[in-house]
């Protein structure tokens, strides 16, 4: 299978190679231990989990990174230049999409031991007042993961990003706050063209070519079986998400890990 950019005569190949593929497989293992620890199905009861689910969430995180890695080094061996790296926040306007309820664990597990919990959930609390002005409500439905409606999802998201309101995530320096933590809809996605045309304002933004090295469907399926074991019940969106977790959910608690 091969993704095509904007321009048809580009073809960009999906990796899933015999270096890929393992490294792939090593990560949907380790995601499968962490949902077949019993404290995992009951996390929102007890609010705790064993240490041993941080040190292979880290590990899988790893492993998608040397993903990452060797992705890249094959696109650039194509002649392909990433215009991406650590520092560059030109498309950090949009509002990441499709984020796991474990994912979310790590980020606000972090926030809280970095003692910057409060700070970001306000910041994030003014991302959703921004997409609710933009959708005209907030956490409904149709933003929830799940939903069939995706025509008026990415709408939504497209409508958001053209408000050009920085994620909350983004320091002063524009790095990111969260880089160690950020989600798999931050680390996958990369551009191919200038950062500029990352501005869905810019006349040439729908010539840009961008694309997400999405993990293996593996991964995809232990990461959603987590979800259901976790059972939190909020959105796949990164500002609402992180907003009722820590709000509805853990009420800013720390999570205890034993």
């Amino acid at each position: 299978m091969a993704l095509v950019s904007p321009d048809l005569s580009i073809i960009i190949p999906q990796l899933d190679d015999h270096q890929s593929r393992p490294l792939m497989a090593k990560m949907a293992r380790l995601l499968r231990q962490i949902g077949g620890l019993k404290e995992t199905e009951r996390f929102r009861q007890h609010q705790s989990l064993p240490k041993e689910a941080l040190r292979l969430s880290h590990r899988a995180l790893r492993l998608y990174d040397a993903y990452l890695v060797y992705a890249l080094k094959k696109l650039r061996a194509k002649g392909w230049q990433v215009y991406c790296s650590r520092g560059c926040a030109a498309c950090c306007f949009s509002m990441p999409a499709g984020i796991s309820n474990w994912e979310f664990l790590l980020i606000y597990d972090y926030l809280q031991q970095d003692g910057q919990l409060s700070r970001f959930f306000r910041r994030n609390l003014e991302s959703c007042q921004v997409l609710a002005g933009v959708s005209g409500q907030l956490f409904d439905g149709w933003t929830k993961k799940g939903t069939t409606d995706k025509s008026r999802y990415d709408r939504l998201l497209h409508e958001y990003s053209l408000a050009e309101h920085a994620c909350a995530f983004q320091g002063e320096s524009r790095e990111c706050q969260i880089y160690s933590v950020r989600p798999l809809a931050c680390r996958m996605h990369f551009a191919f063209t200038p950062p500029e045309l990352c501005d869905p304002t810019h006349p040439e933004f729908s010539q840009a070519v961008r694309l997400s090295l999405n993990p293996h469907s593996d991964v995809d399926e232990e990461l959603r079986n987590l979800d259901s074991r976790l059972n939190l019940g909020i959105s796949d969106l990164l500002a609402p998400g992180l907003v009722s977790l820590t709000a509805n959910v853990l009420r800013f608690s720390a999570i205890s890990w034993l």
